[in-house]
């Protein structure tokens, strides 16, 4: 369903309540064995709802970075796979070849974490740019820590992705910003770029919708990138979030009492689940974990370190016959 201020219908209404009540029982958990407590910014989870979903990888895409599990679980991802690749199980999808707390995938649209801030946003910005030039109906949305704002790479990616207007959401966590010198961080970058600029702090959940589903909309028109800057929420945590957002729903969206206590049953037991069946669940295999490092095959040179230097040798498929590996 594409991001719209106006399909905040019945039925996304009450994805938000789910996966809003599985997140709140994730945190109340225990990490596995091993793994670094996590903390669910609920925020995270109605923005990525925001985006456009697919299970055939023809969706959006979204890198949830540090802020994982909230974006994935508005992707569309499990507690129990996101457990799995928590805990490093060789059940996880991506049976313990993924670092950090997200995986790849590319079918429902999910682009997992891999280097220091500001990486990812390069990544995206290549990714929207693809979409933009194949006249797609896609956007990307990438997850960054505010520190993101001090590395070089951050910076290239939002001038490259400014300059050819792809359709680019960044969403930078302001946690460390006080809430007036956060404003003012995410307005100065975006005028710097050109780009439009938004600020979210304790907003209810269809005003974080609607921001992320206008930046969308926005970006698909071919009118550039949104820098979004998620402000500390302050005393108000995700329980206070998902309750304000139950008591609209049932005064305002035609949700009533009995489905909501139907839906919280239902992410209960979904996460208790999870949590029960991990402690079943098998290691890693060694060798299958380490597939991409050992792949029994003789490296190749890059064609520009062989002689003479050939960019097509990959694309005929013929090794020449000396080279220099220096």
């Amino acid at each position: 369903m594409h991001g719209d201020v106006a399909a905040l219908s019945r039925d996304v209404v009450q994805d938000l309540i789910y996966q809003g009540f599985q997140a709140r029982f994730l945190e109340g958990g225990a990490a596995p064995p091993g793994a670094a407590p996590f903390r669910v910014d609920i925020r995270g989870v109605v923005m990525a709802r925001a985006m456009r979903h697919s299970s055939d990888g023809k969706g959006d895409l979204c890198c949830p970075g540090h802020l994982a599990p909230g974006p994935l679980l508005g992707f569309g991802a499990t507690p129990l796979e996101f457990l799995r690749h928590l805990g490093r199980k060789g059940t996880a999808p991506a049976a313990a070849r993924s670092g950090g707390s997200s995986w790849t995938d590319l079918r429902r649209g999910l682009i997992g974490w891999d280097g220091p801030p500001g990486t990812m946003t390069q990544v995206l910005a290549g990714a929207a740019l693809a979409f933009a030039q194949r006249g797609q109906d896609r956007a990307a949305l990438v997850f960054e820590e505010g520190s993101a704002m001090e590395t070089g790479g951050w910076h290239e990616g939002m001038n490259f992705a400014a300059a050819r207007a792809a359709p680019l959401i960044v969403v930078l966590d302001m946690a460390r910003y006080a809430d007036r010198s956060g404003k003012g961080e995410v307005d100065s970058v975006a005028r710097g770029y050109g780009v439009a600029a938004a600020v979210v702090s304790k907003e209810p959940y269809p005003g974080l919708f609607g921001t992320v589903a206008t930046a969308r909309r926005r970006a698909v028109q071919g009118r550039g990138p949104t820098v979004i800057g998620m402000l500390p929420r302050g005393e108000s945590d995700s329980a206070v979030l998902h309750d304000a957002f139950v008591a609209w729903a049932l005064a305002e969206a035609g949700v009533t009492e009995a489905e909501v206590r139907t839906i919280e049953r239902a992410a209960s037991a979904g996460v208790d689940h999870a949590f029960s069946r991990l402690s079943r669940e098998p290691e890693a295999d060694p060798h299958d974990a380490l597939v991409p490092v050992c792949a029994h095959e003789v490296p190749q040179p890059p064609w520009t370190r062989r002689t003479p230097p050939n960019p097509g040798w990959r694309a005929a498929g013929e090794p020449t016959e000396a080279y220099d590996a220096r």
